[in-house]
């Protein structure tokens, strides 16, 4: 073993190991030396920070970043503001407003009902009018039969019998001239009729025959002679033969060439008598004149 040799170690090992040492400890100050300057030149603030804790940011600070991401997108409003909450409809005026819907389907209902009643009774009128109009066509229809059949050539029933008892004009009289009348054999008519009413023993059959004299002497034309008859026959009370004694009347006057007259007559057709078969005739008079 050589003499620059300590232990069995080499003179070289002797360096590095020193080295190694001085390196170590050259460190520790070092690291020594930076924190006391460390701590020197910490403020107050920071030393109250618990060492081994991580320093938050504030609440308030905005970093640059999310600072000019905020200016491009804008803030999200729908996280800041919250949406508006219903409003509470309180109980009682919750029933109250249930009531007035129920009154107002109540009352829908009723006036629902109104207008089927209105809509029944008017049915009914329509109908009531339609039966008024089929008996006044019956009604008018059986008049018109009872006229032709007065002017036929059969025997007229209860005035015959009245002439009858009546005393001195026979029933062939009446019945006679009445044939002669629709047979336009009018001189012989205006006899027979004539005879009756100079006789005058029966009123009814003496009316009746003023009437037909008042015909015969309208179909001979002599109207003047005519003319007293119909105003006689309208006098009669209970007459049947009135509405067409009044429109005769009319109808003579218009002859005559009284337009005055013969057009107030034929108003009073219309007017008093509109059951009878003259009315439409009447009218269309009237409206010439």
């Amino acid at each position: 073993m050589s003499l620059n040799t300590v232990g069995g170690h080499k003179p070289g090992f002797e360096r590095i190991l020193f080295l190694v040492i001085s390196l170590v400890a050259f460190l520790l100050i070092g690291c020594g030396g930076s924190e006391e300057t460390t701590m020197e030149t910490t403020t107050p603030q920071d030393t109250a920070t618990p060492l081994g804790t991580v320093e938050q940011a504030k609440p308030n600070e905005v970093k640059p970043m999310e600072e000019a991401l905020t200016n491009f997108i804008g803030v999200d409003t729908e996280k800041v503001v919250e949406a508006p909450k219903p409003a509470v409809v309180p109980p009682a005026q919750l029933l109250q407003y249930e009531k007035q819907i129920e009154d107002l389907r109540i009352e829908n209902t009723n006036l629902r009902q109104k207008a089927l009643a209105l809509e029944q009774e008017n049915r009914g009128i329509n109908a009531r009018i339609s039966d008024a109009e089929a008996r006044y066509a019956a009604e008018k229809l059986r008049a018109d039969k009872a006229e032709e059949s007065a002017k036929s050539t059969v025997q007229m029933p209860k005035p015959v019998v009245e002439v009858i008892s009546a005393g001195p004009v026979s029933s062939s009289t009446y019945d006679d001239a009445l044939r002669a009348f629709n047979s336009r054999k009018y001189d012989a008519a205006a006899k027979g009729f004539k005879a009756i009413v100079d006789d005058g023993s029966n009123a009814s059959i003496t009316a009746r025959a003023k009437y037909w004299l008042g015909e015969t002497y309208f179909a001979q034309k002599k109207y003047k002679d005519a003319l007293p008859l119909f105003e006689a026959t309208l006098k009669v009370k209970n007459s049947e033969k009135k509405a067409d004694a009044q429109f005769m009347l009319a109808q003579t006057y218009d002859r005559l060439g009284n337009k005055a007259k013969a057009k107030a007559a034929y108003e009073k057709v219309v007017k008093d008598y509109p059951m009878s078969k003259n009315v439409k005739r009447a009218k269309a008079r009237w409206a010439k004149l």
